[in-house]
């Protein structure tokens, strides 16, 4: 924590209150104008000229200067021609323009207009009133006469700066200051003097260092105070002190450090004070020598690497111009088989791309394959759950590198130089975790048609043995197993991790679920993806109960047509939407009736959507479809415009999903009450169709387990409903049905 404490009362009141006007110069006379050529102040080679200059608040504070009242200014004249100047005016401002590349307004008036003849020296225009500078941003200074004739410049020195420092113009005219001509710019400034009066204020202390962390413990403190302090007493925390402005200092144990620093002037003092500024680590073992250490190549445009986290490493840094940065003695310990969140964070103009290493097998090369660790593409920042494996070298320092540039650059390998990026070392230690496992997993599906599942354990903290149930009564010690499911169902699935120090048991209630009698003819072909572009593609089906939300055509050809399939009723209307990209695109469904695998484009062809966006349509099964309660293949294509020739044909830009649909004929159902009401599809899996045969409404649905509890109950008033079931256990239940007096009751079995 950083407290900031003035003490010097007394100090003041002991002080006489007065200023100091001090006399600052920008410019050193290198160069001049000449009697024809600008910038120049007083140039009368046009009738009129007028100029604007910017100060850096960097270069005023090298001076000298610190906020406080502007007097006057002046300019040096080497040669001067005795011409008087009409309407001579001097502005002043602030502005954060880092140049002086376009004329500006919003100036305060400090001195004229005049009628001025310069003289050969030092030319003082002693302003009307003070400007204050208030001691962070930039100046810029606005200075502009205007004759009826022309004459000859007077010759000014100048000085050439590291920027665009001066525009200007200049014209025979006689609105050249109010309506100024072409803007020209220069670097060549006209020196400048100015009448600053010291503030009567004490100082307002601040500073830094050049690290917080030290493996050596030389570290360097600069002075960042305002107001002008003549004296500085530091405190560097170890008993020791030094009173000049910017030290370095050597500490010889290991430790925290609190930083204090007292900035004393003429008016009073004040104190900085850093709790636990300062890490000192003498002990602290640093990485093998790396193979290679990338530089920066040009480090001036704003891009590197701001901060980095990752466990207890949290730490701050500048930009590029920095460079290469050696923080290896900032160190963090991680486990083998855990898992840690990296945080970087960029600076730059626009987006980098950045990559991180850990050299894990400490052999001081980073292997841009398998020491990786993250990446990122065109980003401000990278965010990657990092997994540290167990077959990194354990309990040395290992060096972990951090590394960004430019977006428009190839993305940064271990030992490539930056062009206008840095890169940052530091050290992770890797060591045993003695704690058992945390068992986890995850399956390539959640539902399937054919049986075959194939799990991936995710547990921590590095099991070396696995068992897995898979509710059908079988097991495997396979750490990622394929498994084959034979009948239909849903099923728990357990899985108990090992290691030397204990185990642990995941268990998923009705994780998996097989429905063998859904399995579809497969299809004859699977068209691809050509090259996606331009949000092209599918982005939601919706039929019945389909309703699904998928990303675009990035992902190309997909199946779901076991996860996502509906019953209908041939008898029914339903609503047909395909939700796609935001452009207009070609749009067609199609859906295999005969059950060949194939889709006919004349009698299949269910949509046909050319140059839309979200096309729908009302879908009404035609009389005579082949083949009723099986379940058939219903295909999504959606493309660019003219990019679809038939349901095989390869999209440029778009995609293909398959989905399932059953035909369901009422009237074939087995367990229909002929005279009341048909129930359909039984077994069932998502949704239970309930249709009263003689138009007699419904009045409340009861659904019943085998152990008589309800688990289902609702008012109903229709001659006609469907009610979700996809929420229940596979098994067997009855449903219970109040038709005006009378009760009945189906049984069904829910898959």
């Amino acid at each position: 924590m950083y407290m900031k404490h003035v003490f010097s009362l007394t100090a003041l009141i002991l002080l006489p209150l007065f200023s100091f006007c001090v006399t600052i110069t920008l410019g050193t006379g290198g160069g001049t104008n000449s009697g024809t050529t600008y910038p120049a102040p007083y140039g009368n080679w046009y009738w009129g000229a007028k100029h604007q200059l910017l100060l850096t608040a960097s270069e005023l504070s090298s001076a000298g200067m610190s906020a406080g009242d502007i007097n006057s200014l002046a300019f040096n004249v080497q040669t001067a021609n005795g011409n008087q100047l009409e309407d001579y005016t001097i502005g002043i401002k602030h502005t954060s323009s880092p140049t002086a590349t376009s004329f500006e307004s919003g100036f305060t008036t400090a001195y004229g207009p005049i009628n001025y003849t310069p003289s050969s020296g030092w030319n003082v225009h002693t302003f009307s009133a003070p400007f204050f500078w208030d001691g962070v941003q930039n100046l810029l200074i606005d200075v502009c006469f205007n004759n009826s004739s022309f004459t000859s410049n007077d010759i000014v020195f100048n000085t050439s700066t590291s920027f665009t420092s001066v525009a200007y113009t200049f014209q025979d005219a006689s609105n050249v200051c109010t309506s100024p001509g072409f803007v020209q710019t220069s670097s060549n400034r006209p020196d400048i003097q100015l009448d600053w009066t010291e503030p009567a204020i004490p100082p307002t202390a601040e500073f830094t260092a050049s690290t917080l962390f030290s493996c050596s413990g030389s570290i360097c403190f600069s002075d960042l105070s305002t107001n002008s302090p003549t004296q500085w007493l530091w405190d560097f925390g170890d008993g020791t002190t030094d009173n000049v402005q910017n030290p370095c200092h050597t500490y010889a144990s290991n430790g925290t450090y609190t930083i204090t620093l007292t900035a004393t002037n003429t008016f009073g003092s004040d104190s900085e004070i850093k709790t636990s500024f300062i890490t000192v680590n003498l002990s602290a073992a640093t990485p093998v020598t790396t193979s290679c250490t990338p530089s920066t190549l040009i480090g001036t445009l704003g891009f590197g690497i701001t901060n980095v986290l990752l466990n207890t490493i949290n730490n701050s840094s500048g930009d590029g111009s920095e460079g290469y940065g050696d923080f290896t003695c900032q160190q963090t310990t991680l486990f083998a088989g855990q898992s840690y969140n990296l945080e970087v964070v960029f600076t730059g103009p626009t987006t980098l791309n950045g990559a991180a290493w850990i050299d894990y097998n400490n052999d001081g090369v980073l292997d841009d394959v398998t020491e990786k660790i993250a990446v990122t593409n065109g980003g401000m920042s990278i965010n990657e759950t990092v997994v540290i494996p167990a077959s990194a070298v354990l309990n040395l320092p290992l060096r972990f590198r951090v590394s960004a540039d430019y977006d428009f650059l190839s993305p940064p390998t271990s030992c490539s130089d930056l062009d206008y990026g840095q890169a940052e070392d530091y050290t992770v230690i890797i060591e045993q975790d003695t704690s058992p496992p945390d068992a986890a997993f995850t399956s390539n599906i959640l539902v399937s048609c054919d049986g075959v599942v194939t799990f991936q354990d995710l547990s921590t903290n590095i099991p070396i043995a696995w068992l897995w149930n898979f509710g059908d009564g079988a097991t495997d010690v396979a750490q990622n197993p394929t498994h084959t499911y034979t009948v239909s169902g849903t099923y728990d699935v357990t899985l108990i991790a090992s290691n030397a120090f204990g185990n642990d048991t995941e268990v998923s209630i009705g994780y998996i679920t097989v429905n063998l009698e859904d399995v579809l003819t497969s299809a004859s072909c699977t068209p691809s993806t050509l090259g996606y572009c331009c949000d092209y593609g599918i982005y939601r089906v919706k039929l019945n109960t389909i309703n699904n939300s998928t990303p675009n055509g990035s992902e190309g050809y997909q199946d779901y047509s076991c996860e996502h399939s509906t019953s209908i009723d041939v008898d029914l209307n339903y609503s047909l939407q395909v939700r796609t990209g935001p452009s207009v695109q070609d749009t067609k469904v199609w859906i295999d009736y005969n059950n060949d695998g194939s889709f006919d484009d004349v009698t299949e062809l269910v949509m046909d959507a050319p140059s839309q966006i979200d096309p729908s349509i009302m879908y009404n099964p035609p009389s005579g479809i082949p083949l009723l309660n099986t379940p058939l293949r219903l295909r999504v294509m959606s493309d660019v415009v003219g990019g679809i020739t038939d349901a095989c044909s390869d999209q440029t830009f778009g995609q293909t999903e398959d989905y399932g649909i059953t035909f369901i004929d009422p009237s074939s159902v087995s367990e229909d009450q002929p005279n009341l009401i048909r129930l359909y599809p039984n077994p069932a899996n998502n949704l239970l169709n309930i249709k009263s045969v003689n138009g007699q409404f419904i009045d409340q649905l009861t659904i019943i387990d085998v152990t008589g509890r309800i688990v289902e109950h609702k008012e109903t008033s229709n001659n006609s409903l469907a009610t979700d079931v996809s929420h229940l256990v596979s098994g067997h239940y009855f449903v219970v049905l109040r038709l005006a007096q009378d009760n009945i009751v189906i049984p069904f079995i829910k898959l």
